[in-house]
């Protein structure tokens, strides 16, 4: 049979089973349909869970200098956890090695984080704040945004300006009492 003969035939059996042929048509659509609404959703979540979810807490391809592990790595041995603590801590100078080794044009930060002291909770004796010192491209390489001022740039990070940046879930003042108290070149200030 020649390629015109079944293309004739193929037309043919369209022609005489109508009914069959709209279903067969209206199943191969909807099943396409289908297909292209599921790579679009595992692509968009593939992208969010990249670009938005994970840039937050890890960043888009970086890495990052740590003294233990950053993520329980499921059981860990006591033997494990007691060589772990004997590790030397992580100085600025071990930072700038590793900085200086990678390629220019890198960003970098580096990052100390705390609990905050007696001094940082709320007026109530309410829960600490998470403290976090950090480098001025650190909100660029974390892709955090900020929703009222600006974060602190590179010059006032070489000066030793005193800046603080404060999160929305600790600015909040519903669930977690009276509002925050802190001070800036010695001056009250109020975080409402």
């Amino acid at each position: 049979m020649s390629l015109l003969d079944a293309i004739r035939l193929a037309l043919t059996q369209i022609r005489v089973q109508k009914l069959k042929s709209f279903f067969t048509l209206l199943g191969v659509t909807i099943g396409v349909m289908f297909l292209i609404a599921v790579v679009s959703i595992v692509n968009g979540m593939s992208k969010y869970m990249e670009e938005d979810f994970a840039a937050k807490f890890l960043g888009v391809n970086t890495f990052t200098l740590r003294r233990v592990p950053d993520f329980n790595m499921g059981d860990v041995t006591e033997a494990t956890w007691r060589e772990w603590q004997r590790r030397p801590q992580i100085t600025v100078e071990d930072a700038n090695a590793v900085r200086d080794a990678l390629p220019p044009q890198t960003r970098w930060a580096i990052q100390d984080m705390t609990w905050g002291s007696p001094s940082t909770q709320y007026r109530n004796g309410g829960p600490q704040s998470l403290v976090a010192a950090v480098s001025a491209d650190y909100f660029f390489i974390k892709n955090l945004d900020v929703e009222r001022g600006r974060v602190f740039t590179e010059q006032e990070e070489m000066v030793g300006a005193p800046v603080v940046v404060i999160g929305k879930e600790t600015a909040a003042t519903s669930d977690w009492g009276p509002p925050l108290r802190y001070e800036v070149d010695g001056l009250p200030h109020v975080m409402s």
